[in-house]
């Protein structure tokens, strides 16, 4: 896996190679002696295609990683040990008042930003329109500095705060910041310092922080030499919302979060809360769940079985019996808004099953790093786990980073322009050679477009046909949302209804004083509430689009046939290098990855942004209500002070009731519109696709009837040669960011060379029958590779039916699965897509499925699946199907007694959460980086040569 800065620079590599064949592009085409039916089109659209990818793929500056946590969760300590020098505070009070970002430089350098004139202005007018506003809370925090005074022990003065003075010093038009350096760094005494100077600005004790906009530390650290940038935040669970809301505010774009929480801590709601906005947003797969000072609870736990006078438990046990309770506290985080077994809840189980947890120990690391001996460690060769976590952080910054994003984006879509441009290219060098009539050939190619046209009719017809139907679909769908929708409002009460009760509860002089009614993180509450609902109303709605790419699928396979077949009638392959079949294939592969990206990018959007349903309006209506009960705080008992805050909710539940629904409604009717637009758009783009093929045929005839004239074809060829030559070089830069899938020969044409090794160990299933004896005597046998896969991190275009195909399954009459990892609903729904495959492919009389005792920890939820499951593949196929448990086994692995071994790196589980149209299409999903080896025996070997 190459790092974050390799990959950095991997995409400046691409980038420049890129530009230079746009460059070379834009030559060609301009050359004046170029004939017209020369390719000088073809490389302008080429060239345009790829500005359009570099502009759309703007490299970041940096990889933002935020750290996230509450109070006490180790934050400072744990951002030390990662820049190797102790730059943040590490107080028991809360320090971090501020955001504070550090990046990489040659020195120890801090620049304190503070809040413009024109800011700080509109903060004043905000607190004196609406002095409980969040985004006014700031000012409030800083007023409450007004006259005070800070004390040494002694109970000497040290400081009285004077507002007007520091205002006057800090907050300047335009924006003001100074610069603190770090004197000697690794000197003890001039980090202190340099911290004492940062505190001023940064702790929560003095007025100073209610000015600081942000902080920018560069420090020569070798986590921020990869291109990080790490974000310090303030603790979810601060006192102050103003700095909550920065917290929040500085998770909302970046490429990894790490989640701080304190070993044996409970798993509170500021957690929960957050933990369901990332989910939400999408974005809980750049997460990496961190459990700081693990050292304190180890310690505690042996002075525990001392005092109890029992055997401790090592510290990778403690470890094994945190690790899942915090997944358990997890998966109930979810489980709290549902328990249901919709679509939409199994694919947000799966996003919280594979978020990386990391045990760390700031101390420990500390220690080791000074050469102590350490106590206990995490891992032998790490002892505070901070390098473990580092590589974990580096791994995802390496696959789920904005920057690998923009990598595959750039890739993919250089990829795909050059090839379309290749195409042309040998398509018109294969007719200059080998169309000696141009008229024959020019006749033929008339015949066929017309002919092609009836074929073409009935297809667009029947593809027309399939978009109605899916407007029809969508249709009925909106009408069955209606009563979800109604159910979500519900659920929205349910929240208003705490904000309710906490202001009812409150003292009468608090309500006397308006200091109610407010609401805060309202929307945000009701969005990570009703969420998992609104996406199962989208991916219903996108589960019937699935359908109809499946028949628009059907229906171009169809006229690829036709075309085909009528190409064959008129011998037009003899005379014309047309292929409508490759033209229409690229076509729907095309659209279907598109149609995916904006299906899930849509879907996404709509859910990130479910806590926008208050409009200005809905705003207003809701300022206009407080204010009529706002007149009863100068008289009154709590009595008539209780009735008249319960009439405002009530008012108010409705008001956000009706802004909530009509905003459900909105953005499914608009999405509904938009899988129709989407829908109607893909027959469109195979009919320009064929257009255009056709449109290249006729100038490919007209260049082989004119290109020998005045020495045309060598010029011709010359521009083609250098087009290639310059494509391939940018394809090799490439490479690293696509799919690079490595396959032999196939099985029926075994190479001389294939490498032979050794399966003897291989097999560990200790557990055995002694009908299983067969599963051992392949694994021994099965020693020639026959096919070898490496599945790329992000890499598409991987259904089991490409790993587990019908050449290898085929004559198989018992086959064993052995996994261990298959309890959890995804890995569930492998299982369940492998069996399904395995049956139909080969109708093997038996299949086995070897696993651990983590299955019997799901039977109850799995039992009736397998059931099901079992009568559908015997009733069906005639094939029986075993579940066995052995608890030992750790190795993955498909086994077919006809004497084919599949070696699977991470068993069935190569899939990450699907989203959008990807949920409903196996060939959509993105894999996990992996590698499957094929071996076979030498009876199956022979079998297929004599095939």
């Amino acid at each position: 896996m190459k790092t974050p800065k390799e990959l950095r620079k991997d995409i400046h590599a691409l980038r420049t190679s890129v530009e230079a064949i746009i460059n070379t592009l834009q030559e060609k085409a301009g050359k004046a002696e170029q004939p017209t039916w020369g390719i000088g089109k073809d490389c302008n659209k080429a060239a345009e295609s790829l500005r359009s990818i570099l502009k759309n793929n703007i490299i970041p500056e940096h990889y933002k990683v935020a750290v996230v946590g509450r109070f006490k969760a180790g934050k400072s300590a744990f951002v030390n040990e990662l820049l190797q020098a102790k730059l943040a505070g590490e107080n028991t009070s809360p320090e971090t008042a501020a955001i504070t970002s550090f990046s990489y430089g040659d020195k120890v350098k801090a620049v304190i930003k503070f809040v413009d004139q024109e800011s700080w202005q509109k903060l004043i007018n905000l607190y004196q329109e609406d002095p409980s506003h969040i985004d006014a809370h700031r000012l409030k925090m800083w007023q409450s500095f007004e006259g005070k005074e800070r004390r040494n022990s002694d109970g000497e003065l040290i400081e009285k705060f004077d507002l007007s003075a520091l205002e006057k010093v800090h907050v300047k038009p335009g924006g003001h910041s100074i610069e603190i350096e770090l004197d000697k760094q690794g000197d003890p005494k001039s980090e202190n310092n340099f911290r004492r100077k940062i505190k001023e600005y940064t702790t929560g004790s003095r007025p100073q922080h209610c000015l600081v906009e942000s902080i920018e530390i560069s420090a020569p650290s070798k986590l921020l030499n990869q291109g990080v940038l790490l974000i310090d935040t303030p603790g979810l669970d601060d006192t102050e919302r103003f700095r909550v809301a920065l917290t929040e505010k500085a998770v909302e774009d970046v490429d990894a979060v790490l989640f701080l929480t304190q070993s044996g801590a409970a798993y509170g709601q500021s957690e929960k809360d957050f933990m369901l906005t990332l989910l939400r947003r999408g974005t809980v797969k750049q997460l990496i769940f961190v459990i700081t000072q693990v050292d304190k609870t180890y310690e505690q736990h042996l002075k525990n079985a001392e005092f109890d006078d029992e055997e401790p438990e090592s510290l990778l046990k403690r470890i094994e019996r945190e690790e899942l309770r915090i997944r358990n506290e997890i998966k109930l985080t979810l489980d709290e808004l549902g328990t249901e077994d919709s679509s939409a809840m199994r694919h947000y189980r799966e996003q919280l099953g594979v978020i990386g947890l990391a045990f760390t120990s700031a101390q420990k690391h500390r220690d080791w790093k000074k050469g102590e001996k350490v106590r206990h460690p995490i891992y032998a060769d790490d002892p505070g786990g901070i390098e473990n976590m580092q590589r974990q952080l580096l791994e995802l910054l390496s696959t789920e980073s904005r920057l690998s994003l923009i990598a595959r984006n750039i890739a993919s879509g250089t990829k795909s322009a050059l090839d379309d441009l290749l195409g042309i290219t040998e398509n018109r060098l294969t007719a200059i050679s080998s169309i000696q009539d141009g008229e024959e050939a020019e006749r033929r190619l008339q015949n066929f477009r017309q002919e092609f046209n009836t074929v073409w009719a009935q297809f667009q017809s029947a593809a027309t046909s399939e978009v109605v139907l899916l407007r029809k679909t969508l249709e009925v769908a909106k009408e069955k949302n209606i009563n979800i929708i109604e159910t979500i409002g519900l659920l929205a009460e349910r929240e208003l209804a705490e904000f309710e009760t906490l202001d009812v509860g409150k003292h009468w002089r608090t309500k006397r004083s308006g200091n109610w009614g407010y609401m805060v993180g309202l929307q945000r509450r009701v969005a990570n509430r009703i969420f998992p609902r609104v996406q199962q109303m989208l991916s219903d709605m996108t589960s019937e689009f699935a359908v109809f790419v499946e028949h628009f699928e059907k229906h171009l396979k169809s006229l690829s046939y036709q075309s085909n077949k009528l190409s064959d009638k008129l011998d037009l392959g003899a005379s014309v290098p047309l292929d409508l079949t490759k033209t229409l294939t690229q076509s729907l592969d095309k659209s279907i990855d598109t149609a995916n990206d904006l299906v899930t990018s849509e879907e996404q959007s709509i859910i990130s942004f479910l806590d926008n349903f208050v409009t200005d309006e809905v705003a207003d209506k809701i300022s206009d209500v407080r204010d009529k009960v706002t007149g009863i705080w100068g008289r009154g008992t709590t009595a008539t002070q209780t009735i008249e805050v319960r009439r405002f909710y009530l008012e108010i539940k409705t008001l956000l009731r009706d802004a909530l629904e009509e905003h459900i409604n909105h953005r499914c009717d608009s999405f509904g519109g938009f899988l129709a637009l989407t829908a109607n758009e893909v027959p469109e783009k195979a009919q320009s696709e064929v257009l255009a093929a056709l449109a290249n045929a006729e100038q490919d005839i007209k260049a082989a009837a004119t290109a020998r004239i005045g020495g045309q074809r060598e010029k011709f060829e010359e521009d083609c040669n250098d087009i290639r030559t310059a494509a391939e070089h940018v394809f090799s830069n490439c490479e690293p960011f696509i799919d690079t899938f490595i396959e032999s020969q196939h099985s029926a044409v075994i190479k001389e060379e294939t490498k032979k090794v050794d399966n003897s160990s291989n097999l560990i299933w200790r557990d055995k029958s002694e009908g299983d004896s067969w599963i051992d005597n392949i694994c021994n046998a099965a020693t020639v590779t026959v096919e070898r896969y490496s599945l790329d991190d992000g890499s598409t275009g991987w259904p089991f039916s490409r790993i587990f195909s019908t050449n290898l399954l085929t004559g198989s009459l018992r086959i064993a699965l052995v996994d261990p990892y298959l309890a959890v609903p995804h890995q569930f729904r492998n299982l369940k897509e492998f069996l399904l495959l395995a049956a139909e492919t080969s109708k093997p009389k038996e299949i086995v499925v070897i696993t651990s005792d983590k299955w019997e920890e799901r039977k109850s939820v799995n039992g009736q699946s397998i059931k099901d499951i079992t009568h559908d593949i015997f009733h069906d196929f005639g094939t029986t199907l075993k579940i066995k448990i052995d608890p030992l086994i750790h190795d993955r692995y498909v086994v077919c007694d006809h004497g084919v071994l599949f070696k699977l790196g991470r068993g069935l589980d190569i899939y990450k959460p699907a989203t959008g149209l990807a949920s409903h299409r196996p060939s959509n999903r993105k894999v996990r980086r992996t590698e499957i080896d094929v071996f076979a025996n030498n009876e199956w070997i022979v079998s297929k040569e004599t095939e």
